[in-house]
């Protein structure tokens, strides 16, 4: 004898997944974007010779050393 079951029987056993299951890899690539820029950001802010740096509310005021060719030593 053959089993009859309609539709929502059968979606009783699988509950909807949830938002986090259903965009994980949108979210996971929103994150890693966010992350990559943020320390492409911070990685420009170090390299900078800027003395004064403004942008979005904060404002980094950095001492810069000043080096001649003379206080540079090269070691092999």
């Amino acid at each position: 004898m053959p089993l009859n079951c309609d539709i929502a029987c059968v979606r009783a056993a699988c509950p909807d997944p949830s938002f986090l299951e259903k965009h994980e890899a949108f979210i996971l690539t929103i994150v890693g974007v966010a992350s990559g820029t943020l320390g492409l950001l911070l990685s420009t802010c170090l390299k900078s010779r800027c003395k004064k740096i403004k942008g979005c509310g904060i404002d980094c005021d950095r001492h810069v050393v000043d080096l001649t060719p003379e206080q540079v030593q090269i070691q092999d």
